[in-house]
């Protein structure tokens, strides 16, 4: 019995020991970090050489993800040399401002670098400055660092006083660090909290029933506008036969108003013969010139009056844009209008004896196949 209970003893003080081990490298990183965190420093200023360098890591708010500046400035006599520290992926002495996708600076991911050369600091002496900022975030919490920097600087020759002066130098900026925290507050007051308010009680409404009346106004604005668009398009719903005399006889009444101008009565009743007679053949009479529209009404078996009427008229249209026609209407004997007449009534006429001649084909070879039945029968 006494065996079991110091084996269980042992093996209780085993547990204890492995559970408290994981503790302990997490307060000893703790104390370090505490300690680092005050060994760091976040400012430096130099002294003791005849260029003044002065780094600093100047945040507003040192969190995850906030901006943050790393500025460092150098006051040089006039006519001093001063050569920039070097940053890893950064031509840094040949450019004035230069945006950085995440370059990365010590504990740091740097954005961009602004550089402000020789500017007059007001001193007597004609010191020149020059301030280098260097625009940093870090996406990690705790004690973030950025790396040395040197600052090398060579002065003028009647800038050294005597002998135990040095002319050149180097100014070497040590690791500059500040603490980052989290952007979530570990602590729950209240003060600390962004944007929290007090939660107010609303009561759910009942959803409002739309109107069927919305949708009866747009099926009645649509059936207006059908409407519309059908009687603004009934002129061209008629027979083509029909709208060209229609359009005939307009254009007769405006020349005998004297609205209308001769020469413009031949342009109108040459496209008014167009557009007929390429609704009436179902071909591009509007594109074929007067030639090729005259042998198309051949083709079609046009009476040739009625061809040479048309042709008159095509062919008055084409001379009446460079002359008035006035002419031309005095030595005809039969007006424009009665001859545009004409090549509409032939067209009609011709397309109604066309089921005709096809009915009358038709009953002809029927004859003939019946007698030669007949034929081979006997």
């Amino acid at each position: 019995m006494k065996n079991i209970n110091r084996l269980i003893s042992m093996l209780a003080l085993t547990c204890l020991v492995l559970y408290a081990m994981p503790l302990n490298p997490g307060m000893a990183q703790d104390s370090s970090s505490q300690g680092s965190a005050a060994s760091v420093p976040q400012r430096f200023d130099s002294s003791g050489v005849p260029v003044a360098v002065t780094a600093e890591i100047v945040a507003a708010k040192p969190q995850v993800a906030s901006p943050m500046q790393y500025s460092v400035t150098i006051d040089a006599p006039r006519g001093a040399t001063v050569v920039l520290p070097p940053i890893a992926g950064v031509s840094i002495n040949e450019i004035d401002k230069l945006a950085i996708v995440d370059q990365s600076l010590g504990d740091f991911l740097l954005t961009e670098v602004e550089l402000t050369r020789d500017l007059p600091t007001g001193d007597a002496s004609g010191t020149r400055r020059t301030r280098l900022l260097l625009k940093i975030e870090s996406l990690k919490v705790g004690i973030r660092k950025v790396p040395p920097l040197e600052v090398v600087y060579r002065l003028a020759d009647e800038q050294v006083d005597n002998a135990d002066s040095t002319q050149e130098g180097t100014v070497t900026i040590p690791a500059l660090g500040i603490e980052i925290g989290s952007v979530l507050i570990a602590d729950d007051t209240p003060e600390k909290f962004r944007d929290i308010k007090t939660a107010v009680a609303t009561t759910a409404e009942e959803p409002v029933r739309t109107s069927p009346m919305l949708a009866l106004g747009f099926v009645g604005a649509g059936a207006l506008f059908l409407g519309w668009f059908w009687w603004a398009r009934r002129g061209r719903c008629v027979k083509p036969d029909q709208w060209a005399f229609q359009r005939i006889s307009g254009l007769e009444q405006m020349f005998d108003s004297s609205q209308i101008r001769l020469a413009d009565v031949y342009g109108d009743l040459s496209v008014v013969l167009r557009d007929y007679v390429q609704s009436a053949y179902n071909t591009p009479a509007t594109a074929l010139c007067t030639s090729e529209f005259v042998d198309l009404l051949r083709r079609e078996g046009l009476d040739a009056t009625v061809i040479s009427a048309a042709q008159s008229i095509l062919a008055t249209a084409d001379v009446s844009k460079f002359g008035s026609g006035a002419e031309v209407l005095a030595e005809e004997s039969q007006s424009p209008f009665e001859r545009a007449r004409s090549v509409v009534e032939e067209i009609v006429r011709l397309q109604s004896l066309t089921p005709q001649r096809r009915s009358g084909a038709g009953t002809s070879a029927v004859h003939a196949d019946k007698e030669t039945a007949q034929k081979v029968e006997a």
